[in-house]
């Protein structure tokens, strides 16, 4: 095999703009996503961090409504258990979703209704990284990087016992959940424990589930809630770690059970009798559940030397995947197993001192092997290997009132099927990227990055249903189309240039950036307007494209007294997506724009925030508009301490105005918007030091 190597330069940009914490130019969150760095007043990266209190109340059901509407972060729902993010307009293989440094090691990028496996509420942080820092993690991660920590392997030594609980109630599905987590340590030894239960029913929607703008038959559409959208989840995770005076080494084991509906209306398949579109009982289509099964193993270390080389950090996991998806009748229709093994290997050096400035910087490796296989009604990918291979260098230099990152990268990737006739697949990508920062005075940082990044085909795109002929493809349900693959799909291409500038006063702070994305080879999947049996055809397709768009956000402490704080934000952002053809790129997020209201007063706080989001009337090729909407919402929580635990009560309402609000990112769109108006109550405790 000619594992061929090529070099990369990738380089990093200033922080984005976050609207996720009130205050994070004050916070002191040691980073685990960027290694070289300490926190975030030392980083120049493209770095967004949501944790501690700010994380308890934006945490939802799934990573994408967690951090939705915060500007460039959007959520493309499958209903109510599935919500991947989505990251200045790119989702799905663009989007990397780490957990604690690795990926998920689930199947949620090869469709859309496929749930990632990360649980924000059991996260102590999440770091998401846009634009060129993503190239730590490869760069097949365009869109940008979220890594969620949740602490399963101890990386800090514990003296004594601290844990955290929580319970939750939602009107608006019926929904019930609850978790805790315990650490404990004598210093040496750590244990982790932590585990979590959740059931939800129908949502409750205003109106149709169908969306009467867009499907003229609405007849078999239900009504003030979406059928078929329920489902339960359980996790349970053990871990433990041992700590010495430089480093520590750790272990951790976790099961995960999750049993969700598919919104009824949306799933097809295929009957050899009657055509590939038919459905074969009714009551089939409108009852497919997925139920998923992960069991994973976590092994994690850190070593601390005294030379130049002053840190040795390791990380691997091995997971064994499955989910079956299941008729109404209790058979199964499909099983989906997929067997995974990665690592990560970092090392970092001291700071040095070298024209005029300091350097610092960390190199290292990373590894994925992955067999995937599809057995049932649904397989229209075959089974297939995927092997990667990735090599990086980040180097920063500060020196006065400038900072530079610039980086190496190699990145090797091997695809293969199980059938002789399909051809292997060897790619070599190179990613390269500059940055740099300016502080112009004290209250005005400036800053500049180029990059060029470049990503494999996936399984999906070179190889759904290659083979089959038109009279046998095989339905994905997931979007009731037939989708075909490319073999000869290039490798994707893009040049991305981000300008930010910062301004932070005593009362005033404000962000903006822009950025331009522009892609050579741009893989898309496109509506073709084509049908086989009245069944939808969507191919894999490949052009030039760009994409174009700005972030904002304007916070203003109005009123700060001894016992209460005031605070008004104004945040947003716009992206355009085009295709070389005219076209525009499908599935694009329309541009939203909000306005927040905090308010703190001792162990009292509340927040209401406004989110309008305009109408997407630049719909991909054979894709149909979505109306604008209004979302409005609010939090009220109250903090006490008795017998030594903290105690938190929060009373959330969520799309206060009970508007129609249907993802302009999501295929099922049409067929299931978001939840309704509902309330929230929510108890929360915490005892130790944590």
């Amino acid at each position: 095999m000619n594992w061929k190597m090529k070099i990369a330069l990738a380089g990093v940009c200033v922080q984005p703009l976050n609207i996720l914490a009130e205050d994070n130019r004050h916070m002191e969150h040691v980073l685990v996503t960027t290694s070289i760095h300490k926190n975030e007043a030392q980083t120049a990266l493209p770095l967004t961090v949501l944790s501690g209190e700010e994380l308890r109340r934006q945490a939802a059901a799934t990573i994408g409504e967690t951090l939705n509407h915060s500007p460039g972060l959007s959520s493309a729902s499958f209903g109510p258990a599935v919500g991947q993010p989505v990251i200045r307009g790119q989702q799905g293989p663009r989007v990397q979703v780490l957990q604690n440094s690795l990926p998920s090691l689930d199947v949620s990028s090869n469709s859309a209704d496929h749930a990632v496996s990360v649980e924000p509420i059991l996260a102590e942080s999440i770091e998401i990284l846009r634009g060129p820092a993503t190239l730590l993690y490869g760069g097949g991660a365009i869109g940008g990087v979220i890594n969620v920590l949740d602490g399963r392997v101890p990386s800090k030594a514990i003296e004594g016992v601290n844990g955290a609980a929580e319970l939750r109630h939602s009107s608006v599905d019926d929904g019930r959940s609850g978790m805790f987590r315990v650490d404990a340590g004598d210093g040496n030894w750590a244990v982790h424990i932590d585990s979590l239960y959740r059931d939800w029913g129908y949502p409750e929607i205003p109106g149709l589930a169908v969306n009467s703008r867009n499907i003229e038959d609405t007849d078999e559409s239900s009504e003030g809630f979406i059928a078929n959208a329920d489902g339960r989840t359980r996790r349970t995770t053990l871990g433990s770690a041992y700590h010495f005076e430089d480093g520590y080494f750790g272990l951790s084991y976790s099961e995960l059970d999750n049993v969700y509906g598919i919104p009824a209306g949306v799933y097809h398949h295929h009957d050899e009798e009657n055509g590939v579109g038919a459905v074969v009982d009714e009551e089939a289509e409108e009852g497919v559940n997925l139920a998923v099964s992960q069991k994973r193993w976590d092994l994690a270390g850190d070593q601390h030397f005294d030379g130049f080389l002053e840190l040795l950090r390791w990380r691997l996991a091995y997971s064994d995947y499955q989910h079956q998806e299941i008729e109404a009748s209790g058979d199964v229709g499909t099983t989906f197993n997929k067997e995974a093994w990665t690592g990560r290997l970092e090392l970092a050096h001291q700071t040095f001192s070298y024209w005029g400035g300091d350097w610092h910087g960390v190199f290292g490796a990373q590894w994925l092997e992955a067999d995937f296989s599809a057995l049932g009604e649904e397989s229209f990918v075959p089974a297939n290997t995927t092997r990667q291979l990735g090599l990086f260098w980040l180097e920063d230099y500060h020196a006065k009132n400038w900072s530079l990152e610039a980086g190496l990268r190699a990145d090797m990737d091997r695809l293969s099927a199980d059938q002789n006739s399909i051809k292997d697949h060897n790619t070599d990508s190179i990613s390269a990227s500059l940055a740099g920062l300016y502080e112009l005075n004290d209250s005005w940082t400036a800053s500049l990055s180029l990059s060029s990044s470049r990503r494999a085909p996936t399984a999906e795109e070179r190889f759904s249903n290659i083979g089959n002929a038109a009279g046998s493809y095989v339905v994905h349900g997931a979007t009731g189309a037939i989708e075909l693959g490319d073999e000869q799909l290039d490798s994707e291409e893009a040049q991305n240039i981000d300008l930010s500038l910062r301004a932070e006063y005593e009362m005033v702070s404000a962000k903006i950036a822009v950025f331009s994305n522009q892609f050579n080879d741009f893989i898309y999947l496109e509506n073709t307007g084509n049908e086989v049996d009245g069944v939808d055809v969507l191919a894999y397709r490949q052009q030039d494209a760009t994409f174009q768009g700005l972030e904002y956000e304007l916070d203003w402490s109005f009123y700060r007294s001894a016992n209460q704080t005031y605070s008004l934000s104004l945040f947003g952002d716009r992206i355009k997506g085009e295709l070389d053809n005219g076209d525009s790129a499908p599935r694009l997020p329309p541009g939203h724009d909000g306005v927040r209201l905090n308010w703190q007063a001792q162990n009292w706080q509340a927040d209401l925030s406004v989110v309008y989001a305009q109408a997407q009337t630049k719909p991909g090729a054979n894709e149909l508009p979505t109306a604008s909407y209004k979302r409005i919402d609010m939090t009220v929580s109250r903090a006490f301490d008795l017998a030594d635990v903290q105690y938190t009560i929060m009373l959330k309402g969520r799309n206060l105005g009970d508007d129609d609000i249907r993802s302009a990112s999501s295929f099922i769109r049409d067929y299931a918007p978001e939840a309704g108006r509902g309330i929230e109550l929510a108890l929360q405790m915490r005892f130790g030091d944590n």
